[in-house]
């Protein structure tokens, strides 16, 4: 009752019901109709819930049958929140295997008692029944050809019946988001640089296009700078205000209401932040699955999880790895295996090694096999972004000191290359390259604010 109610009560856990669960998997009929219901509503794109499935019912003369409305509305009372529908479908499922198992089991022995058919047939019948179970159990998560098939065309249809560049979450810089079509659900997106190259301008940045212009919940995990360093930051990008003069308290008079104007719209904005120090894997799930279920209780959903940065974070194996590589692999595992079960793209923040400043080297140009400690951030990822400006190794090239560019190294359902930036340093920002936003124009005299 309690796998019903949920899915009642939450179109999600209906999805993750019936991608555990077969009708038959419920011991009474009237479950069974049910459970038969949601799943053709889900099948056609109708809502889920009391009224909905009472009319399909209905439609099948079934109603009735189940108990009626009355019925539907006892489910519902049945359970507070459908966070726990995964737990309550596997007892569900491994009742119905124990079922399953202990009606095989009754017909051998009945067959072994009645010897009506010889023994080497009997036990070729026992085997052939527990092999039926466990079928039902192999099985689960397979989809038929067809299925998919059907699943796929609809996509392609929807696409071209909409012909939208950006199909995931945009991240503000129209380049960038061209190449990539934005962020995409389930993804394990990596953005690495050498230190003091912009990994956290340019998270901050994306965050920030989020939750300003797109009202999308972000969790953000800042293993690094404390919550009201990141604060001031945001508020810095958003007013356009010199960070320095921020600190300070040297900025101009007339510059006070775009600050408090930028800070206003940060506290209205769905951003979560968590600057725990010694986080690990399971840490960063936990609090995401926790902010998930708050979120959809308000009826919204989580956009992205952003971690500032990997290299900070712990696999919490119990214990430490017997080295760092190892560790970091099952740290990108668990980033990834994250990105999946919660549907949301994880954006995750790694330091490239040295190799990309050997002097040897032609270029300071980074490439992918630069990433830091494990070969498998770039199996596990599927985009990975290299931040690189020139002008932070010739300081004294005036004509490099706001160029910058975003180097799409891997993208697994994309194309790789370069994207040209601009890079305010002084606000922590990154704009395109063709923007109107001038450095000169956010330049602050130094004057005491009092």
């Amino acid at each position: 009752m309690a796998v019903l109610g949920s899915m009642l009560i939450e179109r999600e856990a209906a999805e993750k019901a019936v991608d555990l669960l077969h009708e038959s998997d419920f011991y009474l009929d009237a479950h069974r109709r049910i459970f038969r219901a949601v799943h053709t509503l889900l099948g056609a794109g109708q809502a889920i819930d009391a009224v909905t499935v009472s009319e399909e019912l209905r439609k099948k003369s079934e109603l009735d049958g189940v108990g009626g409305g009355a019925f539907l509305a006892e489910l519902i009372n049945k359970v507070t929140t459908a966070a726990h529908v995964e737990y309550y479908g596997r007892l569900v499922k491994e009742k119905a295997i124990l079922r399953d198992l202990i009606a095989a089991a009754t017909g051998v022995v009945t067959a072994c008692y009645t010897q009506e058919k010889d023994p080497k047939q009997i036990l070729d019948d026992a085997q052939g029944s527990i092999l039926k179970v466990s079928e039902r159990q192999t099985l689960q998560g397979v989809i038929e050809m067809k299925d998919l098939v059907h699943e796929v065309v609809d996509q392609i249809e929807r696409a071209h019946h909409s012909k939208q560049e950006v199909t995931g979450i945009p991240t503000g810089l129209r380049a960038f988001d061209k190449m990539t079509t934005g962020f995409q659900k389930s993804d394990l997106i990596l953005i690495a640089a050498r230190p003091s190259q912009g990994k956290t301008a340019l998270a901050l940045n994306m965050v920030a296009h989020a939750v300003l212009e797109k009202n999308l919940p972000v969790l953000f995990f800042s293993l690094e700078m404390n919550r009201h360093a990141i604060m001031q930051r945001f508020i810095a990008s958003e007013a356009k205000v010199n960070l320095k003069d921020i600190r300070t308290g040297y900025f101009k008079r007339d510059r006070w209401q775009d600050l408090t104007g930028a800070a206003a719209r940060f506290a209205e904005a769905p951003l979560f932040i968590n600057d725990n120090a010694g986080m690990t894997v399971m840490n960063v799930r936990t609090i995401s699955r926790q902010l998930m279920t708050r979120l959809r209780q308000e009826k919204k959903e989580l956009g992205m999880v952003v971690i500032d940065y990997l290299g900070l974070l712990r696999s919490g194996g119990g214990g430490r790895s017997e080295n760092r590589q190892q560790e970091v692999s099952e740290i990108s595992r668990g980033l990834k295996q994250l990105a999946r079960e919660l549907n949301v793209p994880v954006i995750a923040l790694s330091q490239l090694s040295r190799a990309s400043e050997d002097k040897t080297r032609l270029e300071n140009r980074p490439k992918l096999s630069d990433l830091r400690d494990s070969g498998s951030l770039e199996q596990d990822a599927d985009v990975v972004a290299l931040i690189h400006r020139e002008g932070y190794y010739k300081p004294n090239d005036p004509t490099l000191e706001n160029k910058a560019e975003i180097i799409i190294a891997k993208q697994r359902q994309g194309p790789t290359g370069s994207v040209p930036v601009t890079f305010l340093r002084s606000i922590t920002r990154f704009v395109d390259e063709t923007s109107s936003e001038e450095p000169a124009a956010f330049e602050e005299t130094q004057t005491q604010f009092s």
